[in-house]
Formats: C-alpha cells, structure tokens, sequence
C-alpha cells in the first residue's frame, strides 16, 4: 500500500453494523509513502489528525492529479451497482428435534434471478437456540448462491472468450 498527501484512506466495515470509514492522508510517517499515515477522519466530530496502520480491510483511492491534458482520459470508468439478496427463514419443530430452511434470492439488474437453499438441523439433545440454526441455514444457502454465481460467471467467460473457465 502506498499513498501520498492528500489521498483518501478507506478503511471497510468488518461488521454490517457499521459503516465503512474514510479519512484524508495528511502525512506519510513511512518510507515511500508506505504506512503508517497522518489520517483525518472525515466523519470525525472533532477534527485532529490520529496515526493509523491500515490492516488488510483498508485501501487507498488516489484524487485526480493535475488539471491539464495529461489526466484528459486517465480516470478509469467508475461504475455502481446495488444487488439487493433477500432471505427467508422458516423452522419447522418437531418434539425437541427442529429444522430450519432458507431461501435466499438474487435478481440482477439483466434480469438473471437465482435463488440459493440451505437447512441446518436441531438434534433432540441440542440447546433451543433457533438463530444458531437460522444461521446455519442461511450461510449454506449463501454458500449455495455463492456456487450459482461462479458457475454463472464461467459460462459467460466461455460465451465471452471461448476458453473454458474453471471456479476455484
């Protein structure tokens, strides 16, 4: 990772409970601009500089440079996308044994739409915590969309290329 002052440090959100962070490079403490860097949080209530040593969720965007003919045509193209997942859990007990199903959809915005399944089961002996199942069975079905997506993803190139592409 390098940067220079001025550039914008993104650190991403480990959780969904929190947003990602981004803040302003104001100094460059190692050589070559390598970390660790001078940072001002843009979200910061109050405005000081902290030292910080990125970590492998964290990454550098570079504002254009210059204002003449040679940045003409450098930005790369910036596009965005949102694909919203929905899931659905169910349960279904019987006695002191339960399973649990989940659905989880996809629909991009080419219209593709595939839906991902997963099941966990409560043995009898098992502790009655539900979300420990409701997590289970959506995580296989993510596992199980995440599968579809590859596998869609391979076609296309095949399609695109000619080559047969293998999902590792």
């Amino acid at each position: 990772m390098r940067a220079e002052v001025g550039d914008r440090l993104v650190v991403e959100s480990p959780r969904d409970d929190a947003h990602r962070r981004t803040g302003v490079v104001t100094r460059i403490r190692g050589d070559g601009g390598a970390p660790p860097y001078q940072v001002r949080w843009l979200d910061a209530e109050i405005e000081h500089d902290v030292l910080v040593y990125p970590g492998p969720d964290a990454h550098i965007e570079h504002p254009r440079r210059g204002t003449g003919a040679e940045t003409e045509g450098a930005d790369p193209m910036h596009t965005m996308k949102r694909w919203n997942v929905d899931v659905v859990v169910s349960e279904e007990a019987e006695g002191e044994a339960a399973r649990t199903w989940a659905e989880v959809g996809l629909v991009a915005d080419d219209g593709t739409a595939l839906r991902g399944h997963g099941m966990a089961r409560k043995h009898p002996t098992d502790l009655d915590m539900p979300e420990i199942g409701e997590e289970l069975a959506v995580s296989r079905a993510l596992s199980d969309l995440s599968r579809q997506l590859r596998q869609v993803a391979a076609e296309d190139i095949t399609d695109n290329t000619g080559t047969p592409w293998r999902p590792t």
